[in-house]
């Protein structure tokens, strides 16, 4: 057997011990995991690549072409980011479309940092820069 056919044999078992790394561990080794797909079975809680982005299953379900990670299809996937404490325009929050704001935070999306100026309470599904004058105002 090639190292080659070694490494491929190894990978199903590899991608099963990716399921138990922190948010943190697992942001450094996105490639562990396998890229969304349609037609697969999806449980809750499994993480995925999309795009190079790392996501999480919010509800099981069997995914369908027309329905891949996205704004739209918030209520069955979410980014996992790295928390920031958004307490300053340094430490933004990274901000997936898909989650409260809080009053006063900072929270960064497409290289641009916002500053919430009212908490929205529930999680809000639009980009933030649809939501100047809103709830966020652009400090950079």
């Amino acid at each position: 057997m090639t190292p080659q056919e070694k490494a491929r044999s190894l990978r199903p078992f590899i991608v099963k011990a990716s399921a138990s790394l922190s948010d943190e561990d697992a942001l450094e080794a996105v490639e562990l995991y396998n890229e969304w797909a349609p037609d697969v079975d999806y449980e809750l809680g499994t993480r995925f690549r999309y795009f190079g982005k790392l996501f999480r299953v919010r509800q099981s379900h069997k995914s369908q072409a027309q329905f891949p990670p996205s704004i739209d299809t918030a209520a069955l996937y979410e980014e996992v980011a790295l928390p920031g404490d958004g307490l300053t325009p340094e430490h933004p929050i990274a901000y997936n479309n898909n989650m409260a704001l809080e009053q006063g935070k900072y929270y960064s999306q497409d290289g641009v940092v916002y500053r919430c100026t009212r908490d929205t309470i529930n999680p809000v599904y639009n980009y933030l820069k649809d939501l100047v004058g809103i709830y966020v105002e652009v400090v950079s």
